[in-house]
């Protein structure tokens, strides 16, 4: 699998400081939002499997994060139905960094009962920009449409015709690192468990991971708490150079994350991988099976 498809959801980790309570372990600040890092281009190496090593040592960094991960899994799962925001993304494809894209989301996640699935995952984005793919949608409902992503094409040319595409497919994996079946938060979450795992696998001393923490940061003018995770050097097995999560303090969703890749040379600033930016959230919105029909590609 392709580490750039697990870079966004590596990020996620940074979200699990919500609900759960605040991290020990972590180095606490006092002040607004750190600066934004800015970014240049240069690919992300392939992604490497787990490095077997040493057991982490009981103080690692990264051990409370993974323990919250855990349990901010099970409370997400208990208390977030479905959720409508707006995002703003930027990612780098194939070593280009894209422009950014602004989209409306609308998610149900799959909620379970026993053995049945009560509520399949449903997807819907409707973007906004840039011009070229203005009012284009797509859907996603897991179990329907023969599990293809049905995509209305929008942009000034042809912008009604509706495809149904492979949601696993090149022509997806062009537009995004995220595929739409890992939007909802547990997916996310899943993935973050197994990430932190390989972290502590790669860097079991936590020499080479530095966790830091602001309580007092605010975006888009909402309170939030900055987690950002460093691995100073590059090391198989690790992911990232630089991952930071903003989480909103009351919503105790993420509302801002970015990663970034080591740089060529020392000195360099670090290149852009990913950042998203989540405006609007509305939790347990109450979106009924009409949202995610298929006719709601062919209105305006």
């Amino acid at each position: 699998m392709s580490r750039r498809w697990l870079l966004t959801g590596v990020v996620f980790l940074l979200s699990i400081c919500g609900p759960a309570g605040v991290l020990r372990g972590a180095r606490a600040q006092e002040g607004g939002t750190a600066a934004t890092m800015p970014a240049s281009a240069t690919p992300a190496e392939a992604f490497r499997p787990a490095v077997a090593g040493p057991r982490p040592v009981a103080n690692h960094p990264l051990a409370p994060v993974l323990k919250f991960a855990h349990e901010e899994r099970a409370y997400l799962q208990q208390t977030v139905r479905d959720f409508t925001c707006r995002v703003t993304k930027r990612e780098r494809i194939d070593g280009e960094l894209q422009d950014h894209h602004s989209i409306d989301l609308r998610v149900r996640e799959q909620i379970a009962a026993g053995a049945q699935v009560a509520q399949p995952l449903s997807v819907l984005l409707e973007f906004l920009g840039p011009s070229d793919i203005e009012g284009r949608k797509a859907l996603f409902v897991a179990g329907q449409n023969d599990n293809k992503l049905l995509v209305r094409k929008g942009g000034k040319r042809f912008g009604y015709v509706v495809m149904a595409i492979d949601p696993f497919g090149p022509s997806v994996r062009r537009e995004s690192l995220v595929p739409i079946t890992e939007i909802g938060f547990p997916h996310l979450l899943d993935r973050t468990i197994r990430t932190l795992q390989q972290d502590l696998a790669a860097d079991p001393s936590g020499e080479n991971t530095i966790v830091e923490q602001i309580t007092t940061a605010k975006i888009n003018g909402r309170p939030c708490q900055m987690l950002r995770i460093t691995h100073p050097r590059r090391r198989d097995g690790l992911q990232f150079f630089s991952a930071s999560m903003s989480i909103d303090s009351e919503l105790h969703v993420p509302v801002r994350f970015d990663v970034y890749d080591w740089p060529e040379t020392p000195g360099q600033q670090a290149p852009l991988t990913a950042e998203f930016t989540y405006t609007n959230v509305t939790l347990n919105a109450g979106l009924d099976d009409a949202v995610f029909a298929p006719a709601i590609l062919r209105g305006p």
